[in-house]
């Protein structure tokens, strides 16, 4: 897929990016206009995700890689250039648009998993569901299901948040991101606060969620969790390397 992208440097235009790519950034840049003065956090990138990759973002701290996940989750949108998902321009996007977009189409992992702390592991799965649905979805089946397949058990349905291990919670956290069951899902260093073996738990976990046809783009340090992913981009003061 590499070579179909090329990183526009110098005022380059991005050429050779795939039309049917789920998402597409074309000459992307973010600007954060400070007291201090302008801080161009992405600079002109250019990258193309097809339908069902499993992409690794890394790079130094400070690089660019969270913006680069917040723009891709519709968190936020580009200063200059364009973001495509589904075909769809996000700049062009109303703000209730771009909430339907993450609401129906991306699911987010967190490192510090976002559980919320007052709802059971089985309300906190539900709680995606009472947004799109509007309607009450207690003791849905589909969210049960779905916390037993990624190795919960019953009793631990009842519980909450606090009262599980954190690699259970970051288990709670996936069924959370599947449950409106998105076509892309970002992680953002899913594997950051669990030890070793619970880190590959949870990859070998996502790599089978990608093999069922889901677009994953993953922000991590370390490379041993960006080996499992199928291409690897880095990020350096903003650009693509």
């Amino acid at each position: 897929m590499e070579e179909e992208v090329s990183t526009a440097n110098g005022g380059a235009v991005c050429t050779g990016i795939p039309k049917d790519a789920v998402i597409r950034l074309e000459d992307a840049t973010k600007v954060y206009s400070l007291p201090f003065g302008d801080v161009v956090a992405l600079d002109r990138i250019c990258l193309a995700v097809m339908p069902g990759e499993f992409i690794a973002i890394m790079g130094p701290s400070g690089s660019g890689k969270s913006t680069l996940l917040n723009l891709i989750g519709s968190l936020d949108v580009p200063t200059e250039g364009d973001l495509y998902i589904d075909g769809r321009d996000t700049r062009t996007l109303s703000d209730d648009e771009l909430t339907e977009l993450r609401r129906d189409r991306i699911g987010f992992i967190f490192q510090q998993f976002n559980l919320i702390p007052l709802l059971t592991v089985l309300e906190n799965v539900e709680y995606p569901m009472i947004l799109k649905s509007r309607q009450a979805v207690k003791g849905s089946s589909r969210a049960r299901d779905l916390l037993l397949r990624v190795g919960l058990t019953e009793q631990m349905l009842a519980h909450k948040p606090k009262e599980l291990s954190g690699g259970q919670q970051q288990r709670v956290a996936i069924a959370r991101a599947l449950i409106n069951d998105p076509a892309i899902l970002l992680c953002d260093e899913p594997t950051g606060n669990l030890d070793q073996a619970t880190g590959k738990l949870i990859m070998d976990m996502l790599s089978e969620v990608n093999r069922r046809g889901k677009t994953i783009i993953m922000v991590t340090h370390d490379a041993d969790v960006a080996a499992y992913a199928q291409r690897t981009i880095t990020i350096v003061d903003g650009k693509v390397q």
